[in-house]
């Protein structure tokens, strides 16, 4: 009798740890714990056996563990949010990364990107999981999630003048790659005081001169334009005898020629002498040339010659006189003695 109850208790163990084998090779048991059986905690059934729940025991995706939880009971899934830009290659973003399903995932871009002078990309929106044109937002995490920043390729135009004095010319700054600048001078002549002006002369860009008032631009690279103005000054020509030439604008350091004609006669026997240019230069040729290093202002001097009109009435005063002494003389002559007529006396 009391080896058949062994021989029963022996078998009994031997079937429940057959069942027990066969189970827990059906499952997945997480590394570090020992899977005990599975069942219905609320039931308190595994396997058609009676479960009685022990301490130390955990209940786990429908399995029974001793010694705790596994590790990643308490976790909760995570979702790649991934930011990419247009171009590729610029970078200049943050907020990739894993987030907690349900979790919110902030990202910002930088608003421009500069990679060399006169180039820049300037942030133009999101597309792809969020939109918005705003360089920074935030989505909530239930999925992987991608999202592109979009940018724009600027190409800048500098535009200066030269001299520096000169009026800045209009229409310098970025521009889309690929669209047109349009540069304009804002003055063609600008006065700059009594005799002094600046006139437009064309522009230069990138080294190279072209003409025209108003330049247009190819933005498909950085340009460096410079407004070409030339400084040039008034020449006043003067004289108060004859006619003169020369007076106008010239250009700075230019050799201005000038020149006086002889003014004719105003009487008999008197001329004009050219004494010379007097003012901001002085010369004794009436043709010559002025030196244009600033506003200037040259007269030409005279004086009459009466020489000939002295001489002429100095002969005339001798002839006169001559004639008057000649004529006096020829009145008041004193007549010769005349021979006294006597008779011829003939004595015999």
């Amino acid at each position: 009798m009391q080896r058949s109850v062994v021989s029963k208790a022996i078998v009994c163990v031997l079937l429940i740890a057959i069942g027990f084998s066969l189970i827990s090779g059906s499952v997945s048991p997480v590394k570090g714990y020992i899977v005990v059986g599975r069942g219905c905690l609320r039931c308190g059934y595994w396997y058609g056996g009676r479960y009685i729940y022990n301490s130390g025991y955990y209940f786990y995706n429908g399995y029974y563990y001793y010694g705790g939880y596994p590790s990643n009971y308490y976790s909760t899934p995570s979702y790649q949010l991934t930011i990419n830009t247009n171009p590729s290659t610029l970078g200049g973003v943050t907020g990739a990364g894993s987030y907690g399903t349900g979790t919110t995932a902030a990202f910002t871009a930088n608003q421009t990107i500069s990679q060399s002078p006169g180039t820049q990309y300037v942030f133009q929106g999101w597309t792809g999981a969020y939109s918005g044109t705003g360089n920074s937002g935030s989505i909530t995490m239930n999925s992987a999630q991608t999202i592109t920043a979009q940018y724009q390729l600027q190409y800048f135009a500098s535009v200066t003048q030269q001299p520096s004095s000169a009026p800045t010319p209009q229409g310098g700054g970025w521009y889309n790659g690929g669209s047109t600048a349009t540069i304009t001078a804002p003055s063609q002549n600008v006065n700059m005081g009594s005799g002094s002006q600046l006139v437009f002369n064309g522009w230069t860009v990138d080294g190279n001169n072209q003409g025209g008032s108003t330049l247009t631009l190819q933005m498909n690279a950085p340009h460096t334009v410079v407004a070409q103005y030339v400084q040039q000054y008034y020449l006043t020509v003067q004289s108060p005898q004859g006619v003169t030439s020369g007076q106008g604008w010239y250009n700075a350091g230019t050799n201005a020629p000038i020149s006086v004609s002889t003014p004719p006669s105003p009487m008999f026997g008197v001329s004009y002498v050219f004494d010379g240019w007097q003012g901001s230069m002085q010369s004794s040729s009436q043709s010559t040339t002025v030196l244009m290093n600033g506003p200037m202002t040259v007269t030409a001097a005279w004086h009459q010659d009466s020489t000939v009109l002295y001489a002429t009435i100095g002969a005339i005063i001798a002839i006169v006189a001559v004639a008057g002494a000649v004529l006096y003389k020829s009145k008041h002559k004193k007549p010769s003695a005349a021979a006294s007529p006597q008779a011829n006396i003939t004595t015999s």
